[in-house]
């Protein structure tokens, strides 16, 4: 175990911090409601992945999707790509922080670490991109009202493929 990150490559150090950072910008995204952002002319609602929100006699209120009486493919499909994103960003981050303090000597953790994050990065941008493409008969997904919560995905998805080359990248450097 390395005394200090003295110990640890550059790249690694680096990649970790960007796929903390990713995670983090996906938690953020992943649990509030500002995916999609609309003015009505009763007031504003807002939509996430898994509550709806808006003003109902004044006060706003928010409802559970899942407790809709109609269900939107499309919501249900980014949900599943965000959760499977969010499960391999923390098994990202596990792997990394393995890799820098307790299994320093398996480089086979830097391959492991670099496709849990790119795969991540892309499940979270393939869901953002099925959540911008939501259109049934009732309602079509505007792209100039997509608000902080969808773009914050984007960042996190964006930080999880870079983070991905930043480790195998890392592994190549180290193999040679």
């Amino acid at each position: 175990m390395p005394e200090s990150l003295a110990g640890i490559p550059p790249m690694v150090i680096g990649g970790s911090i960007i796929s903390a950072v990713s995670l983090i910008f996906h938690i953020i995204g992943f649990s509030t409601t500002y995916w999609y952002k609309e003015q009505t002319p009763v007031g504003v609602e807002h939509l996430g992945l898994w509550k709806s929100c808006g003003p109902i006699d004044g006060v706003e209120r928010c409802f559970n999707i899942a407790d809709q009486p109609v269900h939107n493919s499309h919501i249900i499909a980014t949900e599943v790509l965000e959760c499977l994103a969010l499960g391999a960003f923390l098994a990202a981050v596990a792997c990394a922080f393995l890799k820098m303090f307790i299994l320093t000597e398996q480089g086979m953790l830097f391959v492991l670490t670099g496709l849990l994050n790119l795969m991540a990065g892309v499940f979270a941008l393939i869901g953002v991109i099925v959540f911008a493409t939501t259109s049934n008969g009732f309602f079509t997904i505007d792209s100039s009202n997509l608000h902080y919560s969808f773009g914050l995905c984007i960042v996190g998805g964006i930080g999880g493929v870079f983070s991905g080359m930043v480790f195998l990248l890392a592994w190549r450097w180290v193999r040679n």
